[in-house]
């Protein structure tokens, strides 16, 4: 019996010993790990820093980390700060351009809680604990962007007749980069200007491109939602009413990331030139957007149509040249006297 008391107090000393040295253990972290992504530096980089896009590579639940106060420190790197556990980190991104695409460095570090701690005596370090969760997130952001962004299949499907349309819009302009990012905040402010004045839509959003073929890094372009009926709008307002009549368009269908919109573009002019047709460039250049996010978040599946608009050929009619004729001059009567014999 005292020799069971004895194991028992051993243990016991054991485990106070055990917990004194988890506890004794350096709070402060620091931890890297690295990944080459065979995808251009400012894609990954505005991935990464695409707030929305953190459920698609993040290796933590939602409940257990909160990302915040997104900071890009310059262009090749960007700042966070996570929140894992109730206790915040730092986390720093650094992106340098490679010959096959863009190495991807990640630095975390910030303090340890207990459960870390012991995590950390157990497996032989904090980096075999945290490290693993940065190596999935990088082997996220890899699958994500090289298997996603490369994903798309393009079809030019002709001429087609776009319908007159009532629409609202809102008219910006930014670098072709920024795109996505200042779009996508457009069209939330313009869906909330339309639940709020109870305005019913007839369709999906789309885009007209006020300067399409532009050579410049500049894009100016209107976010438009389709409405019933012609909106009027105060002066000043950055929100406006629209229309436009019925036209004839040359319609592509892209389906993939947004990415691929210049070939589908270049692809939609080629048709145009072979089938010797004559883009109007007064018209309205549109994309629809039939599939996006937020509904569907895997890139591979969006569908956006593209709307070039082109000349109606006017057709006049051959009118026929008259037959030439030819005026012959009367012959007149021939008299013939006999001679007198």
């Amino acid at each position: 019996m005292r020799i069971l008391k004895y194991i028992f107090l051993l243990l016991l000393l054991f485990g106070v010993a055990f917990v004194v040295f988890v506890a004794t253990q350096p709070s402060d972290y620091k931890i890297t790990r690295s990944k080459e992504i065979k995808v251009s530096e400012d894609i990954v980089l505005n991935f990464v820093a695409d707030s929305t896009a953190l459920a698609d590579w993040s290796p933590w639940e939602k409940s257990e980390a909160i990302f915040k106060n997104h900071k890009a420190t310059s262009n090749d790197s960007l700042s966070q700060n996570i929140t894992i556990n109730k206790e915040e980190n730092k986390s720093l991104f650094k992106f340098q351009k490679t010959k096959k695409g863009t190495l991807v460095t990640w630095h975390l570090s910030g303090k340890l809680d207990f459960k870390l701690k012991m995590l950390s005596v157990l497996e032989g370090g904090i980096d075999n604990v945290i490290g693993d969760d940065l190596e999935t997130g990088l082997n996220n952001i890899d699958n994500y962007l090289v298997k996603e962004l490369t994903t798309y299949n393009i079809k030019v499907q002709g001429l087609v007749t776009k319908h007159a349309t009532n629409y609202i819009q809102q008219i910006d302009s930014c670098k072709i980069g920024s795109f996505q990012k200042v779009s996508k905040k457009m069209l939330q402010n313009m869906m909330n200007f339309v639940e709020t004045n109870d305005i019913k839509i007839t369709g999906l959003p789309f885009i007209i491109y006020n300067n399409p073929n532009t050579t410049s890094n500049q894009l100016i372009f209107s976010m438009c939602v389709p409405v019933e009926e012609e909106i009027l709008t105060t002066e000043g307002s950055e929100i406006s009413g629209g229309h436009f009549d019925e036209f004839l368009a040359v319609k592509t269908t892209l389906v993939g990331d947004y990415s691929h919109s210049k070939e589908a573009w270049d692809k939609t002019l080629k048709y145009i030139k072979n089938k010797k047709l004559i883009e109007d460039l007064s018209g309205k250049y549109i994309r629809i957007y039939k599939t996006s996010l937020p509904k569907e978040r895997k890139p591979s599946k969006w569908i956006t149509e593209i709307y070039i608009p082109v000349k109606k050929k006017v057709y006049r009619p051959k009118v026929a040249k008259p037959e030439s004729t030819e005026e012959v001059a009367p012959q007149s009567e021939s008299t013939t006297t006999n001679p007198v014999q």
